[in-house]
């Protein structure tokens, strides 16, 4: 809360005769001020974002898809026995949805490996363990082509132009490749991929 003080009204004279002066003296014995209390309501000035995900080709969310991504990210389950071979993809949709009342926000998104291993090694095989740095990604939104197959190695963060208004989501269609000259030195090698919404209110 925040109070202004709008002050005291003062009464000023000029030299002048006595009467004036008894005047100033019977006036200034008058005090008047008055508050201006400002309330701000913050209930509707919250901001967030939540996220879903699915690997059906066909899926479009709803209201009861939408979960916090933070600080747990929300995950997308493959279907069972998905595999990535190479020459092989995988395809999935995931989404971000500014559930904040009235907040529009700027959003981005980045692609990362949650957990990178590098070029960490099986003692057993001596195959690698990690895979992320081997795959392809292509990212769209309807007809507008956010990454177009570009290597783990050379994504960048995605900002949109146009910041997302209250209530409004974006979807997009995730193609994941693994190019088949990947060989047998990743036989065996895994990834976790983690798609990073964040958004500043504007």
């Amino acid at each position: 809360m925040s109070t202004a003080r709008l002050g005291t009204r003062r009464l000023v004279l000029a030299s002048g005769a006595l009467i004036a002066a008894s005047a100033l003296a019977t006036a200034a014995a008058f005090v008047d001020y008055a508050d201006v209390n400002v309330s701000l309501d913050g209930t509707r000035n919250t901001f967030d974002i939540r996220t879903a995900g699915s690997d059906s080709p066909t899926w479009e969310p709803t209201a009861a898809d939408w979960e916090q991504g933070n600080p747990t990210a929300y995950e997308v389950s493959l279907r069972s026995g998905a595999t990535l071979a190479p020459g092989g993809s995988l395809a999935v949709r995931i989404g971000a949805q500014n559930s904040s009342p009235s907040l529009a926000g700027l959003l981005s998104l980045t692609i990362t490996d949650p957990q990178p291993r590098g070029n960490a090694t099986d003692p057993r095989t001596g195959a690698y363990l990690e895979l992320f740095d081997q795959l392809v990604f292509t990212v769209r939104q309807g007809s507008t082509v956010l990454f177009d197959h570009v290597p783990a190695t050379a994504l960048q963060t995605y900002r949109w132009a146009e910041p997302l208004p209250a209530g409004d989501d974006v979807v997009l269609d995730v193609l994941i490749e693994l190019p088949s000259a990947v060989d047998n030195r990743w036989q065996g090698a895994s990834t976790a991929v983690l798609f990073h919404f964040e958004a500043e209110n504007s």
